[in-house]
């Protein structure tokens, strides 16, 4: 798998050519919330380009209804909270 670097505001980015099986999205049993540290996001307020798979990609019409779903999903995670 050949990994493209691209750098977004001196921040470095890898960018994969192909999805990543190696990935295991799965969630540890238990999870210590306190010993975890909150890490600021560099391109807050930054706007970026983000290409979605082919299989994710034919959910959305265009990139408006692509931000809404995702600010659904925000709220959605803040009400969890």
């Amino acid at each position: 798998m050949k990994n493209e670097v691209k750098y977004i505001d001196k921040h470095k980015i890898n960018v994969l050519d192909e999805p990543c099986e190696d990935i295991n999205d799965d969630l540890p049993e238990e999870i210590d919330f306190p010993k975890l540290r909150r890490i600021d996001n560099p391109l807050r307020n930054k706007s970026l380009t983000i290409t979605l798979e082919p299989e994710i990609a034919k959910h959305f019409r265009n990139s408006k209804q692509f931000n809404q779903f995702l600010r659904l999903q925000i709220k959605s995670l803040e009400k969890i909270k």
